[in-house]
């Protein structure tokens, strides 16, 4: 072997073992960090559901990015809903028709409906997370994408984390402003040079009226508990074998099998 043919070797050795060292920090980085929003995050395993989840609310606002003026909705969404039926609150808040594919970015990575794989992305299946486990805090940020084409992202912001009230059924919205773009109109920008003089004419009490069909009351009204014999009230706390106290009553709940069947 000649030194000019030893040392082409020596430079492909050396270019292949960079590049497989490249391939690995590039996997590694892929494991342990995540994008939310277009921001780098660290990636964190998807926590246990905490049992007082059952009965509380996540108060959120949810912004449409790069919206000018402002398109919100601030909603109290149960906090043990999975995020397959977030996304079904996120449609009817926000006027869309579930025409376009969706994902979720979180710091626990992407999930998505496994109906809909773009094969760009690996997405986790949203009916196995719910949103406590992917936000579990104040001020914890969940993007939600919806369109791919025209491109809605939907900045969602946990405000709070409250008590369910009794006898009040969620979600709910409590806010919000202007109504928001009409599907297909060809995304943010041409909604904001085309739309933004259309005036404000979001109306809670019409959203809410359309939300009722994904109500769900966590806790039941004091007046309703005698005997438990209303289990449609109870349904929402019946997640894994829970023990429910109440001033009148103890009982017992039968498990579920998934986070999702608490809201069936």
């Amino acid at each position: 072997m000649t030194l000019d043919e030893l040392e082409q070797l020596v430079f492909r050795l050396a270019g292949s073992s960079m590049e497989a060292l490249e391939q690995q920090m590039l996997s590694r980085l892929k494991q342990q960090t995540t994008f939310v929003g277009g921001r780098r995050v660290a990636r964190q395993e998807l926590p246990e559901l905490p049992k007082d989840a059952v009965i509380s609310v996540h108060r959120v606002k949810v912004s449409l990015y790069g919206a000018k003026p402002p398109v919100w909705r601030r909603l109290e969404i149960p906090s043990a809903m999975p995020l397959n039926l977030v996304h079904a609150v996120l449609q009817v808040a926000f006027d869309w028709h579930g025409y376009h594919l969706h994902a979720f970015e979180t710091v626990c990575g992407q999930f998505g409906s496994p109906d809909q794989d773009d094969d760009w992305a690996e997405r986790q299946d949203e009916a196995t997370a719910t949103l406590a486990q992917v936000a579990g805090s104040e001020r914890a940020k969940v993007v939600y994408s919806y369109d791919f084409g025209d491109d809605w992202r939907h900045d969602m912001v946990v405000e709070k984390i409250i008590p369910a009230e009794p006898g009040v059924a969620y979600p709910r919205c409590t806010g919000g402003r202007r109504d928001a773009p009409p599907e297909d109109c060809g995304g943010i920008w041409v909604f904001n040079e085309q739309f933004a003089g259309f005036g404000d004419l979001f109306n809670v009490r019409d959203l809410n009226e359309r939300l009722a069909g994904l109500g769900t009351v966590l806790i039941p009204d004091r007046s309703h508990l005698h005997g438990l014999a209303t289990t449609a009230l109870v349904r929402a706390i019946a997640f894994d074998g829970l023990t429910v106290d109440y001033p009148e009553c103890t009982s017992t709940i039968r498990p579920n099998t998934s986070p999702a069947s608490i809201f069936w």
